[in-house]
């Protein structure tokens, strides 16, 4: 991803523990011009990524297993990007939602 992807953090989710401990651990959401790749990045240097192009081309990889990232991977029942959100569904129920602000989006 270019430099020029970077969006603020903005979360809303439902109560619940992997919703709060998702949102409360983020520190940056990242994502590209055509909303097709996406990184969270976590307060203890661990990112999650995001791929999103196809049926088949479409997964979620942490940096490493034992750290934030690997967690909220783990604990992933599925995802969602497009241009107005990435939604992510655990296994508990539980959601949170990232936005890029309307002003840090590339040519807005």
């Amino acid at each position: 991803m270019t430099s020029q992807t970077y969006a603020h953090t903005v979360a809303r989710m439902n109560r619940g523990a992997l919703g709060n401990f998702a949102r409360d651990s983020v520190t940056v959401y990242v994502v590209n011009p055509e909303f097709t790749e996406a990184r969270l990045l976590f307060t203890d240097g661990s990112f999650l990524e995001f791929l999103h192009k196809a049926r088949d081309q479409r997964w979620a990889r942490p940096s490493a297993d034992d750290t934030i990232a690997g967690q909220i991977c783990r604990a992933l029942r599925q995802f969602r990007l497009n241009a107005k959100h990435l939604q992510l569904f655990f296994d508990d129920g539980d959601e949170v939602e990232f936005f890029a602000s309307r002003a840090d989006r590339p040519n807005s």
